[in-house]
């Protein structure tokens, strides 16, 4: 029998690493095929939104942490499905990301915290300290205003959810979800953390503002090209932007605020849609999907940081051995791995609202006046919190 799976591609690359997954899954259990369909990550949910619609979800669900309170009601829960230890030697904050309302709706494909990069050349020459361990959000602070020179920037501002909202959350605490799963994006404590952040922009001078709302990606590829000296991002982009920057690359915790330095923690993972006639065969896939062998390869790949503890060896090997030729690599890859971890023990599971898509959108479209001063970030704020929860 067929097993159809969703799952979102950038390229022919990652469709061939995901064709052979599928095929572990035959060759554990012959009398079961997957039959993948990949589509864009900008148009994997939608299409999957378009499919529910109109009944014809695939059996297996990828789907990531952010966006699955918005799936959820869509999808089986697991936790009957899964034998016994079925979770065992996950990292516990990937299986605990992709539980929602007490049910497990995903095994974990991997997992991620963010990170700030930074631009070891440039830290260098100005003569400031290198971030580390320890450090706190002042340093931070001063360290952006005194790289801010020559026509560049100390740090590039994001509109992305984790990006940012994980600077908040380490500011101060906030939060943009109730426990219950709403919106409170005009709450206090998102005001005043959102105002310190678009003020690196309008107040210190030291920040980059994104050029348009489409810019989403901003932060990043203003880092990778040398244009700022630090950026938030995720550990995901450890192996690329070691790979692409002209300059040493460094990796350090985000700066720590009053209870520490903060993260929030994403990740993705593959699960059964409620509509799927074969529950006991997508069960068996997904334990494949999810195995050591699966993890073990998409790590080797570099696809992926394993959520598998015993898989992750092979991810920091890869970008070792991707980086050889580099002399300054060695130290990157051990710095960056250190951080990850670091990150992925204290991180924070993400939970969105059930429309966080739309969510995420509005961010793009109105923080923009926040970060340019033309607004301030409780307006700013406000209109977002009005259009989310309307």
């Amino acid at each position: 029998m067929t097993l159809t799976w969703q799952m979102w591609a950038s390229g022919a690359e990652e469709e061939k690493q995901l064709k052979h997954l599928a095929a572990l899954v035959t060759e554990k259990h012959p009398d079961i095929k997957v039959d993948l369909n990949t589509a864009p990550f900008k148009d994997y949910f939608t299409k999957l939104q378009t499919q529910a619609a109109g009944g014809d979800q695939p059996c297996i669900v990828s789907m990531q942490s952010l966006r699955l309170p918005g799936f959820a009601e869509l999808m089986e829960p697991l936790d009957e499905h899964v034998k016994k230890g079925g979770v065992d030697g996950f990292e516990p904050a990937a299986v605990e990301a992709l539980r929602y309302d007490g049910k497990t709706y995903a095994l974990p494909m991997d997992l991620a915290a963010m990170v700030v990069y930074y631009n070891k050349d440039a830290f260098a020459k100005a003569g400031v300290k290198e971030p580390g361990e320890g450090w706190k959000v002042a340093d931070f602070e001063r360290a952006a205003k005194s790289l801010t020179r020559n026509g560049k920037k100390g740090f590039g501002l994001s509109f992305s959810d984790l990006h940012s909202l994980t600077m908040a959350l380490t500011y101060n605490g906030a939060r943009p979800v109730t426990d219950d799963g709403k919106p409170q994006l005009d709450d206090p404590k998102m005001v005043a953390a959102y105002d310190w952040y678009a003020g690196l922009a309008t107040k210190s001078k030291s920040a980059s503002v994104p050029a348009s709302s489409g810019d989403g990606g901003w932060a990043e590829t203003q880092y990778v090209n040398g244009n700022t000296a630090m950026a938030v991002d995720g550990t995901w982009n450890l192996g690329s932007h070691i790979g692409e920057a002209k300059f040493k690359v460094g990796v350090a915790p985000i700066p720590a605020g009053p209870d520490g330095s903060r993260t929030y923690v994403a990740n993705s993972g593959f699960g059964m849609s409620k509509s799927c006639g074969y529950k006991d065969e997508a069960a068996k896939a997904l334990a494949v999907l999810t195995g050591p062998e699966a993890q073990t390869y998409l790590a080797e790949q570099g696809r992926v940081f394993p959520a598998r503890s015993d898989a992750q060896p092979a991810y920091e090997k890869f970008l070792t051995d991707q980086n050889a030729d580099n002399p300054d690599s060695k130290e990157t890859v051990e710095l960056g791995m250190k951080a990850v971890k670091d990150g992925l023990a204290g991180g924070e599971p993400f939970v969105g609202t059930e429309d966080w898509d739309e969510v995420n959108t509005l961010f793009s479209q109105y923080l923009l006046e926040a970060y340019t001063g033309s607004k301030s970030a409780k307006e700013s704020l406000k209109t977002i919190q009005q259009k989310s929860a309307g």
